[in-house]
């Protein structure tokens, strides 16, 4: 793995987001000039919105550019409550607790986005993005009436569901890591991890044979609160696939088709960025 190559190509590629995080994790840099790089893509409703996450291109806020921008802080360690109020006002806006809350907005699709978001299922409510915005935003420390409601709620899919798709267990695992580990925390914890090994798009095996998540994504860093699902065999060989996957332009590639050039560039900074930060943490680097 060549690490000066990873650098020069999220420098030639990344968005400013991308590379004020490169700068925290590898060059002393300031988690305030990551607040202030994400807060530009902040509008007045307290949503976020800018094509944050790069396959939808819309300027209003989306709950899934939420999710994309709490994610981040999360895998950051940054805390910031100011921002954290104003996004929940806007979940708590936007959301109904009998439902969950869409992925995309109806005006998404004034915009271009990539082919997998147009389908009808994209704009219903989903309690599995709910689960996971109300996770990211109960980590943030926030005190709110609607938040601890919404907890409570979303712990009850969690309970009486079963999740089948391991982007849906990837996010309820947020908030599960959210709360004080009690017993019955602990068994929800293994409820999500037996259903994670049957869930759909969930890749075990290394290297992965179709788009879906691996174990890294579960456990991106070596103290990760999934990282107990997995043996050190399993991580040692994704991380083995996972240096191997390094392009010769210094990036990684992503899986899916994106709606312009502009937005892959953008996606495979942010991969590449990702996986440097996974290979350091795992004493690759």
């Amino acid at each position: 793995m060549n690490f000066e190559k990873a650098a020069t190509f999220i420098w030639n590629n990344g968005r400013l987001l991308e590379r004020r995080i490169f700068e925290l994790f590898f060059l002393d840099g300031s988690a305030d000039r990551v607040l202030d790089a994400l807060k530009s893509y902040q509008n007045e409703d307290g949503g976020f919105g800018h094509a944050l996450e790069p396959d939808v291109r819309a300027p209003e806020s989306q709950p899934l550019f939420i999710e994309f921008g709490l994610r981040t802080l999360y895998e950051a360690d940054i805390k910031d409550k100011e921002l954290a109020a104003a996004i929940c006002s806007y979940v708590a806006q936007h959301a109904d607790l009998q439902q969950g809350i869409p992925t995309i907005m109806t005006s998404s699709s004034h915009y271009p986005r990539a082919a997998h978001w147009n389908f009808p299922a994209s704009e219903q409510p989903s309690f599995s993005r709910l689960t996971g915005l109300v996770g990211l935003l109960n980590w943030q420390g926030l005190n709110h009436a609607w938040l601890d409601q919404a907890v409570g709620v979303c712990l009850n899919d969690i309970s009486s569901s079963g999740y089948e798709d391991s982007h849906t267990i990837l996010t309820a695992f947020c908030l599960l890591e959210s709360l004080p580990q009690t017993d019955e925390v602990n068994k929800l914890y293994t409820k999500l991890s037996e259903e994670l090994y049957q869930a759909k798009f969930f890749c075990l095996e290394a290297p992965s044979q179709s788009y879906g998540l691996t174990p890294l994504d579960f456990a991106p860093v070596s103290d990760s609160y999934c990282r107990r699902i997995f043996s050190d065999e399993v991580i040692e060989a994704h991380l083995n696939v996972l240096e191997s996957q390094q392009e010769e332009d210094g990036g990684w590639q992503i899986q899916w088709e994106p709606p312009s050039e502009l937005a892959r560039l953008e996606w495979r900074a942010y991969k590449t960025l990702k996986s440097l930060i996974t290979l350091k943490s795992y004493n690759r680097i």
